[in-house]
């Protein structure tokens, strides 16, 4: 764990309060030429925190109190560096927020449209920092933070922010604030995303696969409504990108437009997405009319396109309880009560049964099963504190396990005893007009030196064995920083090993 420091706490906490949650209504800036729906959001309470430093070797955290502690779940392995044109449905998210949260990546629009597409930045599981072969999705490039952790992950699975999740920033010469409009981030910015759950979850949504079927939603209070119709039954699945990360009957993406649900197995296969001599991907979406009369999918049979038929502007895309606000994608086979599960009905049984498996391109596949509806569903949520305690701390146990896999193969280094640091060993820093260098561990101080060559003797035996992450600074005199280096050390005390002492 790791701990905010206290000022900016106070101040995250201060803007907060004045943070456009529950105020009587969203409406967003949009190139479309009809006016983007306006809604009232949900009453909500916060659930949750992301943190990243968006610097090599950064921090991931997650906290569940508020920012006052941080569980460490994974490390940037390459920081975002602008923000770029997105797609389209990111039209609909309000600037400075979450616009998509999918098992293979967090989308963030921070920006007006330009040529229809909104900036914006993304957050990357570590399977898709290289693009699969045959992948349909939004490419991040520079504009991505890319993570070493797994998709379908932490992240990007129970802790996945709701869309419409507020994000902060902290430059280096600021205290956190929402997000600015076209925000660029740099390395060295912190991103916070603020998670805020609806008082009132959604516990059911039952979706009748016919023409003019009705949407009915439940929520956790029992109150129940039908909140649109079908438009055009979904007859089959296709392949949609990070389904093989996702389970069947789970919920792969949630964005303002979409709600995508797998039909296909986690793989356990090496090669990614895409390869030609083994499909892993299948799924279906589930899509507002209006918004796939706009996409090249337009009627394709792998969409339950919901809505007014021939709809002629915007009507559900970006608002709750489907596309906004409601949806995590919270799915755990040994907690079934805590998960989306998204069950069949077929006409020749009045019982909910478990999503077939399907994988590929079957645009015939749930017809011929003869699937007459739907239903999504979780009978707890992230309001039991109990169980994202748990998933806290199982997140942390997985990121220190897969650190300590990462050491003993050498990709990180062991540290025992004391690490000797100079200019040539260890964490070489440009000296180049430099007056003093600086170390620091886990972002704490060690030591100062004017002492050239500046050379450090680390004690490993004052940190705790595991994972450090030691930082050299070069200062001038004046103490402002030229240069940073990063190493991670996984410190080994305990065991007799050969100590590394650097790269």
């Amino acid at each position: 764990m790791f701990r905010l420091n206290p000022k900016n706490l106070f101040i995250a906490a201060l803007l907060l309060s004045i943070l456009p949650f529950e105020f009587a209504g969203i409406a967003r800036a949009s190139s479309l030429t009809q006016a983007a729906p306006v809604f009232t959001p949900p009453p909500t309470a916060e659930a949750w925190r992301i943190m990243i430093d968006n610097s090599a070797h950064g921090a991931i955290g997650v906290s569940i109190d508020g920012g006052k502690m941080w569980n460490i779940v994974g490390r940037v392995t390459q920081p975002a560096k602008c923000s770029l044109p997105g797609y389209l449905a990111a039209e609909y998210a309000p600037i400075g927020c979450v616009a998509a949260s999918a098992v293979h990546g967090i989308r963030i629009r921070v920006g007006d449209s330009t040529n229809t597409y909104p900036t914006m930045f993304n957050i990357v599981p570590t399977e898709f920092a290289q693009t699969p072969n045959f992948y349909g999705g939004h490419i991040s490039g520079d504009s991505g933070i890319y993570t070493d952790i797994p998709a379908g992950d932490s992240i990007f699975r129970e802790f996945a922010p709701y869309v419409g999740s507020q994000v902060l920033v902290k430059t280096p010469n600021s205290f956190f604030q929402p997000s600015p409009a076209n925000y660029s981030p740099t390395p060295g910015d912190i991103i916070e995303i603020v998670v805020r759950r609806p008082i009132d979850p959604l516990r059911e949504v039952v979706i009748e696969n016919v023409v003019g079927g009705d949407v009915t939603v439940t929520y956790a209070s029992g109150k129940k409504a039908v909140v649109t119709h079908v438009v055009q039954p979904v007859q089959g699945i296709g392949r949609f990108d990070g389904c093989s990360y996702t389970g069947v009957g789970a919920i792969n993406t949630n964005h303002t437009c979409v709600i995508t649900v797998s039909t296909a197995p986690i793989t356990k296969a090496r090669e990614l997405e895409g390869t030609a001599v083994n499909e892993k991907r299948g799924g279906f979406q589930i899509v507002p009319s209006f918004h796939n009369n706009q996409t090249e999918e337009h009627g394709a049979p792998q969409m339950l396109i919901i809505g007014t038929k021939d709809s002629k502007g915007p009507e559900l895309e970006g608002t709750p309880p489907l596309f906004y606000g409601y949806f995590d994608l919270a799915s755990d086979p040994s907690e079934p009560k805590h998960s989306w599960v998204c069950q069949v009905r077929t006409a020749a049984s009045t019982n909910w049964e478990p999503m077939p498996e399907l994988i590929g391109d079957q645009p015939d596949s749930l017809r011929k099963l003869g699937v007459i509806a739907f239903r999504i569903s979780r009978s707890s949520g992230q309001e039991d504190v109990y169980w994202t305690r748990h998933r806290v701390d199982v997140d942390r146990t997985d990121y220190t396990t897969r650190r300590m896999k990462l050491a003993n193969a050498g990709h990180d280094m062991i540290a025992r005893g004391i690490i000797h640091f100079n200019e040539d060993n260890g964490l070489p820093i440009p000296l180049i007009g430099a007056a003093f260098a600086q170390y620091c561990v886990d972002g704490e101080v060690f030591d100062v030196t004017n002492n050239k060559p500046f050379d450090w003797d680390w004690d490993t035996a004052r940190v705790a064995d595991g994972e450090h992450v030691i930082e050299g600074r070069a200062l001038d005199g004046e103490g402002n920083v030229l240069a940073v280096r990063r190493a991670i050390y996984w410190v080994d005390n305990m065991h007799q090993i050969v100590p590394v002492g650097g790269q």
